[in-house]
């Protein structure tokens, strides 16, 4: 690819490359003629309409795509799109530090982003029944998977899912009456807070850099409710050692209404059910439905019902 792309970069960019290192399977360290370093990564079309509306709207905590002379974020090439920005050296971090700081940037972009609008029932409830078939047929396969190992004699594989099958089932139950309250406030067509999410807030794509802290790889960033966002960071981040109970508590302890946390509990189930393998009575299955079984039990107890 970067034998394509270094003349590009010197056509669309004004930068001569000498060197370059393979960074990730998508991304590349460039070296240029001035002595700068670039990070150059493939990406999408509509990554060029996202941080120019964040541009647009004065984002500070965003490490924004160098433009191009066209004065575009991206660029396009025959094997697709690309950016590229100046390339930070960040120092190692602790990384319960570094999920404290993506927590407080995350916050920080979600409100300088935010509008209300009402939630428009024609569009919102055919996407939440079609998640909650999927999660449904999900649960039908469990039981079938469970039903089928209760008829055979008990061994190292189906002992651990039979003792963890009741926390599966605690999340149905759970999920079961989350769903009524969110459909319920679909129904009324209330207003709801919209912001610009990250959509894919793991570790590495924050920069801390003498101070200053960066939004990286926001490619893949939509407009949708915060909680989106503050699910996928816990699950994400759910093994360090922070105060995941208090981080969401004070995200929302201004909020008057309940359906953000709310949806943000029902989205971190939606995503450990989601991750559970219905496979074949053997380690692999066993020890993932172990897994996500634990990660269960810990949500309850750091993330209760607020509503009952």
């Amino acid at each position: 690819m970067m034998r394509e792309v270094v003349p590009l970069i010197e056509d669309r960019y004004g930068i001569k490359i000498i060197n370059s290192d393979i960074y990730s399977p998508k991304s590349y360290k460039l070296f240029s003629e001035q002595g700068n370093c670039y990070f150059c990564k493939t990406t999408n079309k509509l990554a060029h309409d996202k941080y120019q509306f964040l541009a647009h709207l004065g984002i500070n905590n965003v490490l924004f795509p160098k433009q191009n002379l066209n004065q575009e974020f991206v660029t396009s090439f025959d094997g697709g799109y690309l950016y590229i920005s100046d390339f930070l050296e960040e120092a190692s971090i602790v990384k319960e530090v570094k999920a404290n700081q993506m927590y407080r940037e995350l916050k920080k972009l979600h409100h300088a982003t935010s509008f209300a609008r009402q939630l428009d029932a024609s569009t919102a409830r055919p996407k939440f029944d079609e998640l909650t078939n999927q999660l449904d047929y999900k649960f039908r396969l469990l039981e079938h998977f469970v039903r089928s190992i209760e008829l055979k004699p008990l061994g190292n594989f189906s002992v651990p899912i039979l003792e963890n099958y009741h926390h599966i089932l605690d999340a149905k139950t759970e999920m079961i009456r989350l769903q009524k309250r969110i459909i319920a406030i679909i129904k009324d067509k209330e207003s709801v807070v919209f912001s610009f999410l990250h959509n894919n807030p793991k570790l590495d794509h924050i920069l801390i850099v003498r101070g200053a802290k960066y939004l990286t790889s926001l490619e893949n960033g939509k407009i949708g409710i915060n909680s989106l966002d503050l699910a996928k960071f816990y699950v994400e981040n759910q093994d360090l050692n922070i105060d995941f109970s208090q981080i969401i508590k004070e995200y929302y302890q201004n909020e008057k209404s309940l359906f953000y946390y709310d949806y943000f509990r029902f989205l971190v189930l939606v995503i450990y059910i989601k991750r559970i393998v219905v496979h074949q009575l053997d380690q692999i299955s066993a020890q993932n439905i172990a897994t996500n079984a634990n990660f269960i039990k810990k949500y309850f107890d750091l993330f209760p019902d607020l509503g009952e």
